[in-house]
Formats: structure tokens, C-alpha cells, sequence
């Protein structure tokens, strides 16, 4: 049962994070060399979102910006898994649909800006930041209310291709609400992904020490 579980868990959200593995703070390049970055506007992210509610049973939607199409393909993907409160958050979460990859771009740009250790430019640039979203969704945050969730992967490369820092993190929002205040105010869900987003943001690129890389604990 404890394997298929977690057999079930990697099939679902394929989020896999050595533990243990010291993970060094983007304070930590040579900002000698480097002076300027650019985004990768290749943004990876998975096609759908995970729910999770508070009996633990996961399930995945698709990204509503991905059509009729795509919404097919991901629901029959998903069908054989999905709770009982997915129907019902996923209702709510059509009416402010939302593309993951913009959300979390605009975050991470801010938080270069913000981290003023590298000048971040259109093109040409030093060093290239590639963002890929491992997993996003909603899942128990505040004892049984839900709250937004988001992990990530971010890797820095020279004009060579070379890899010089890269980090895996996770992080949820502060604001939660349980399913049925969800329905009554769809609203919260793209609030959640914002704040998912910029607490993501900066753990990854405004954290000045070491830390461990560890998989994300809420998805799990």
C-alpha cells in the first residue's frame, strides 16, 4: 500500500528533489563575470494544476488556456484519480483562469530587480535564467483550508550554456480559504497563485544563505 501510494504520488505530480543536498544562494556567483540576465522565454510547466484536499486524495485539471483540446486529454488523464472537492474547486477556478508561466515570470523578473545582483536586460545578456515549473495547485495549507502551491526549478547559464547556479524550491500562499469559500469567491484562486508565486520567487533568487533541497513537502 506505502509503494502504491507513492507510485500513485510521482504519476500524478512528477516533482522529484534530491534530499539532503546543499543548495547555494544566487548571492553566490562571481558577479565579477556576470552582470546581466535575461529570462528564458521558454517557460516549462506542466499542462495541468493538481488539487489535493484535506482527505489527501490528489487530482489534476488542465490549464484553461489551453483549449477544448487540451482540456480533453488532461481530464482523461486525470479522471482516474480525482477527489470529490475537484470538480467543485475546478468550476470555480474557470471563472479567473489563469497562465501559470506569465504569473511566475512576472514574479521572478521583480525579484531580480529587486535583488539588484544581476542587471536584468532584453537580450544579449551575461547569464540566462531558465524557470521550470515542476508543479502547481491548491492543497491543505492552514489546517483544512486551502492555499496556492508552487514549485520550481531555476537555472543560470553563461553565454556558453554552462551551467553556473541553479536551485529547486517550493512555496504556498498566505491566503487561504476552505473549498466552499472558494466557490463563493473564485476570485481567491488567482490571488493564491500570485502570492504562490512571489513567495517562490523569493526563496529562490532573494534567499542569501545555504539551504537544503528538499521535495516539495505540500504536494507530497
Amino acid at each position: 500500500m506505502l509503494l502504491s501510494r507513492y507510485f500513485r504520488t510521482f504519476l500524478i505530480f512528477p516533482v522529484v528533489f534530491a534530499i539532503g543536498c546543499a543548495q547555494q544562494p544566487l548571492s553566490s556567483i562571481d558577479r565579477n563575470k556576470y552582470k546581466t540576465v535575461c529570462l528564458d522565454p521558454n517557460l516549462k510547466a506542466p499542462n495541468h494544476y493538481v488539487y489535493r484536499d484535506i482527505t489527501g486524495k490528489r487530482s489534476r485539471g488542465v490549464m484553461s488556456s489551453f483549449g477544448l483540446a487540451g482540456a480533453v486529454v488532461g481530464l482523461m488523464a486525470g479522471a482516474a484519480s480525482e477527489s470529490p472537492g475537484y470538480h467543485r474547486f475546478d468550476a470555480a477556478a474557470s471563472k479567473h483562469p489563469i497562465d501559470i508561466r506569465v504569473v511566475v515570470r512576472r514574479e521572478m523578473e521583480n525579484a531580480l530587480r529587486s535583488s539588484k545582483l544581476l542587471q536584468v536586460v532584453p537580450a544579449n545578456a551575461d547569464t540566462t535564467l531558465k524557470i521550470e515549473i515542476q508543479g502547481y495547485g491548491v492543497g491543505p495549507v492552514n489546517d483544512r483550508e486551502l492555499g496556492g502551491m508552487i514549485a520550481a526549478r531555476t537555472t543560470l547559464t553563461g553565454r556558453n550554456g554552462a551551467v553556473i547556479w541553479k536551485k529547486d524550491e517550493w512555496a504556498v500562499s498566505n491566503t487561504t480559504a476552505l473549498l466552499e469559500g472558494i466557490e463563493a469567491n473564485p476570485a481567491l484562486w488567482p490571488r493564491m497563485a500570485n502570492e504562490a508565486a512571489q513567495a517562490l520567487a523569493k526563496k529562490l533568487l532573494l534567499v542569501t544563505t545555504t539551504t537544503k533541497r528538499t521535495a516539495a513537502e505540500p504536494f507530497m
